[in-house]
C-alpha cells in the first residue's frame, strides 16, 4: 500500500533592509514563514559599511547596490526553504527579483506615504483587501509570469487571514535590533 505524501504548504517570505543604529553601514534579513506566519527560517546578514571611498564612487546608488546586490540577492540564494512568495516593505526593493528569479511583490498599507523612484505601471499595482474595516493593502508585483498573479493573491489572501503580514516586518525589525544587542557586529 502506498502511503500519501502530504501536500507542501507554499512557504512566503519576507525581507527588510535597514541602516544600522549608528547610520554607518546596512543589515538585511529573511524570514521564511509558514501560512501562519510561524517562522520557518530566519536569516540575516552582517552590516555591509561601505567605505568613504565606495560612498563617493557609487553616490545616491549606495543604497540600491548594497541592498540588491550584496544583501537580497544573497540572502535568496543562501536560503534553505524556498518561499512561493517573498514580501518586501518597499517598491524599490523588488530590483532583487531580477536577480534572482523570484517573484516578489512590495506591500504597505493604504495612506501610508513611501519613496517613490519609478512610477509602476498600473498593471503592476493593486489593492487587497484583508481584513474587514481595516484600511486595504496595495502592493506592487514583480513575477515571473504573468500567469502566476492568480496564485500569489490567493496565497497572500489565505496568509493574511491567519496573520498580520505587515507586522511579520515589525518582527523582523525587533529581531535585528535584538542583534544588535547581543552581537557587537551589528552596532
Amino acid at each position: 500500500m502506498a502511503t500519501q505524501q502530504p501536500t507542501p504548504v507554499p512557504m512566503l517570505g519576507f525581507m527588510v533592509f535597514e541602516k544600522t543604529g549608528d547610520g554607518d553601514g546596512f543589515v538585511s534579513a529573511m524570514m521564511v514563514t509558514d501560512s501562519r506566519g510561524y517562522p520557518l527560517e530566519f536569516r540575516a546578514t552582517t552590516p555591509v559599511k561601505p567605505t568613504l571611498v565606495q560612498r563617493t564612487l557609487y553616490g545616491s546608488q549606495i543604497q540600491h547596490y548594497v541592498a540588491i546586490e550584496l544583501c537580497g540577492a544573497e540572502l535568496i540564494r543562501k536560503s534553505q526553504r524556498k518561499p512561493r512568495l517573498t514580501l518586501v516593505p518597499e517598491p524599490w526593493l523588488l530590483d532583487i527579483a531580477g536577480k534572482t528569479g523570484t517573484d516578489m511583490m512590495a506591500l504597505w498599507r493604504a495612506g501610508e506615504s513611501l519613496r517613490v523612484e519609478a512610477q509602476a505601471s498600473s498593471d503592476d499595482r493593486g489593492t487587497l483587501q484583508t481584513d474587514p474595516g481595516a484600511s486595504a493593502l496595495i502592493y506592487e508585483k514583480r513575477f515571473q509570469t504573468e500567469s502566476d498573479e492568480g496564485e500569489m493573491l490567493r496565497l497572500v489572501a489565505t496568509c493574511a487571514k491567519g496573520f498580520h503580514l505587515l507586522e511579520a516586518f515589525g518582527r523582523m525589525r525587533a529581531a535585528i535590533e535584538l542583534l544588535a544587542k547581543e552581537d557587537k557586529r551589528y552596532q
